[in-house]
């Protein structure tokens, strides 16, 4: 092992991911452009892990990479769509250190979880809240993104109820989302108060 982890294969994907997005970036103001880049980009998210499975190229520096990279992707999205956005991204980088403390298992929930948490974290997120959940972690911004840039009117010639629909199904998912990072906040903070006391 060691650094040729850096050359797996889900690893260079993940590389492959920054540069798109940040290509994005560049080209914001050129929505056709950013929505192909970003889009890619947030696509190959589920792209490295099967790769990674295929090949044997787990790995834990992987693992961490890869939520590395949806928060940078995210995060200049956020702060570049609003002014608050720099407080959607502050909380997303809590959340992730909070749950990767737990190395490797932080997707392992416990028996005393809130039910929505369990739900949500079940199967890999392979369930219908982990779905809604993390699918409008990554869709919401890009959505509005698209809605704020008249993408979904002048280019897909979209209804605006229909604009308005899809912000409206993904901001309840965004909310499930919160309720389970607000938990991994929560229980952090609560173990980190308990080391305190020892």
């Amino acid at each position: 092992m060691g650094l040729d982890i850096l050359f797996y294969a889900p690893n260079i994907i993940g590389y492959i991911r920054i540069i798109l997005a940040s290509l994005a970036f560049v080209l914001y103001t050129q929505p056709l452009h950013f929505v192909i880049l970003y889009a890619i980009s947030i696509s190959l998210d589920a792209v490295d892990g099967i790769v990674a499975r295929r090949l044997n190229q787990t790995s834990a520096f992987g693992a961490w990479f890869d939520v590395v990279i949806d928060l940078y992707g995210r995060g200049l999205l956020w702060c570049r769509l609003y002014s608050w956005g720099y407080l959607e991204v502050m909380f997303e980088w809590m959340t992730f250190l909070s749950t990767h403390v737990k190395g490797p298992n932080w997707k392992r929930t416990e028996k005393d979880f809130p039910k929505i948490v369990v739900m949500v974290m079940a199967n890999g997120f392979k369930t219908p809240m982990g779905f809604l959940a993390v699918g409008s972690l990554h869709i919401l911004p890009l959505w509005l993104y698209c809605y704020e840039m008249n993408f979904f009117t002048q280019t897909l010639l979209m209804p605006v109820w229909m604009q308005l629909a899809g912000i409206a199904v993904l901001t309840v998912g965004r909310v499930v989302c919160f309720s389970v990072e607000l938990f991994y906040l929560i229980f952090y903070l609560k173990q980190l108060l308990h080391q305190d006391d020892k």
